[in-house]
Parts: structure tokens; sequence; C-alpha cells
């Protein structure tokens, strides 16, 4: 370290692209209310790691997938910006007589890659986080390194739209799911993969949408799963169908620009997915599938 702040490298640093939004949940009760909405156990999260979670329906539908952070002095959430009213406000129907705070706009999210990232102090270890000067730094989980940077909004990161989109690229070689407007309750948190990437308890007791997703787990009904896959053609948009021949096979969770096209995650039946498969509307294309870096049965 020397005499520079963290809050100042990072942000000197550049190349930094806005990505996400953020809720902040406070209060003595925050972990005790987020366990009773969240798919992870609230009891496992520490400062010194991030972690995914499903936010669901009663009925186990995934309403957003967020990462938790634990800072000082409160717990955040990080998703999609066009999901955080809804989120806040779905939120807010539960605090009943909990003494916990909700709030948005007091802090902006930024992405790091490469030597910026190991320049200004993120974490080695994947998911690990540190917060110094009122700064998060967060290893992303990835092939390639790269770091969140979380600051009081009056820092103004600056934002680099090719940072951003390089990032998406990333999240979806890593396998790493989202839920955007489009896909709000289309999947039950395990098609995304979720419990693979350890983003369910189940011991932890009682959560929104507990009952289905455990019964999916504890039956062994998963019947469909989130994979990778390359095209030749323009990216599709989230919730957009897969198909063999004129056969529903699956729907697009996300997708991003490359050299030769596109990749893409999409939720596909098992039963489907060693079958031509193709985007709808995007005839002559196949997909072609990609490994995940996690085991996918």
């Amino acid at each position: 370290m020397n005499d520079e702040t963290t809050s100042t490298r990072a942000t000197r640093l550049g190349a930094v692209g806005t990505i996400s939004g953020i809720i902040s949940v406070s209060g003595p009760d925050a972990k005790t209310f987020l366990q009773g909405q969240l798919s992870f156990d609230m009891g496992r999260l520490t400062p010194q790691y991030v972690e995914l979670a499903a936010v669901n329906s009663p009925q186990g539908r995934v309403q957003a997938v967020v990462w938790l952070v634990e800072r000082a002095d409160t717990l955040l959430l990080l998703l999609p910006c066009e999901l955080v009213e809804t989120l806040v406000a779905r939120l807010r129907k539960f605090v009943m007589r909990a003494k916990v705070k909700i709030e948005t706009g007091e802090l902006v999210v930024g992405a790091l890659l490469a030597d910026d990232a190991t320049s200004a102090g993120v974490p080695a270890e994947i998911r690990g986080h540190v917060e110094r000067d009122g700064v998060s730094l967060i290893r992303w989980p990835g092939s390639v390194a790269r770091g969140l940077v979380i600051a009081p909004a009056a820092k103004c990161l600056p934002e680099d739209a090719a940072v951003t989109a390089r990032w998406r690229l990333e999240d979806i070689r890593g396998g790493l799911p989202q839920v955007f407007k489009s896909t709000h309750e289309a999947f039950v948190a395990q098609m995304l993969n979720i419990d693979l990437l350890q983003g369910i308890s189940f011991d932890k007791g009682c959560y929104t949408g507990q009952e289905i997703i455990a019964r999916m787990h504890f039956r062994g009904q998963v019947k469909r799963r989130m994979l990778r896959f390359a095209l030749a053609g323009m990216p599709p948009a989230p919730g957009t169908r897969v198909v063999s021949d004129s056969n529903h096979a699956g729907d697009v969770v996300d997708a991003a620009l490359t050299d030769y096209g596109c990749e893409l995650l999409a939720v596909i039946n098992l039963s489907q997915r060693e079958l031509r498969l193709q985007i709808d509307g995007q005839a002559g294309k196949p997909l072609e599938a990609l490994p995940l870096p996690y085991e996918v049965a």
C-alpha cells in the first residue's frame, strides 16, 4: 500500500464499466430478514467472500439473481439495474416489524479487468472481498482476472463500454446466470445452475419458494439445465426460444458478442441437448455446444 487511498487508486485506474445495480439492506435484523427471502444460507455469509443467491416467487420461479456482499455497516445485493425497483418493492412488502432499512442510490459499482484489477488491490482468491476506505474490491469468478469496485456514488466511476461488454462475455464463459425483466419468473433456480454455484441451501429452513426448489432437488427432477453455446450470428435477447426443428427446446438466459458471432447461455431440456439446436428465427445457424467451468449432469 502506498499513500493513496484505495478509492483514489480504483477510480483513477479507469477501465471501469458500470454494470450493476445495488440494494443496501441494513439494520440489526438484516441477515434474519434476508434469510427468509433468499436461497442462500445467510448464516454462511462473511465479509471475506461474496455469495450467489436467488430471490424466488412462492411458486419457486426466480425473480432475481443476486450477489451478496457483507460490508462493515450493510449488506449489499448486486443485480441488473432494470430489476432494482421491482426487487426493492418486493422486499419492502415483507419487512413488517423487522428492524431493517432497504435503500438504493448510495453506492455505484464498476468493473476492472486484468492488470487494472491487480493494481487496485483486488483479492487473488475467487469471490474474495476486501473493504478499504469505504470502497469494496471483489475478485469476480472466471478464468480472466477481473474485479468489481463498489464505491460511494460521489466517486463517479468512469464508464467504459468495452469493459462492460467484455465483462458480460466473461460472465457467460464462467457460467454465471442472470435474470432480466424478460426472464423474470421464467426459471427455477436449479435450471440456472444456482445450486451448482453454491447459491442454494437445502437445509437452512423456510424461505420463499423453498418447497418447490427442495422438492426438485430431493426427487432428482432437474430436467432442464443452463448450458453454454457459440452462435455464428447476433446475440439473441434473453428469453428468446431455442428450438430443435420446430420443437421448443429451451430459452436464452444471456448472450454477448464475440469476434465470430456470439456466445450465450440457455436453459435447455436435457433430453434434447444432443439434438441440432438453433435460435428461433435464425434458421441455418446451429448452436455449437461449449464447455462450462463446472460439471452439469
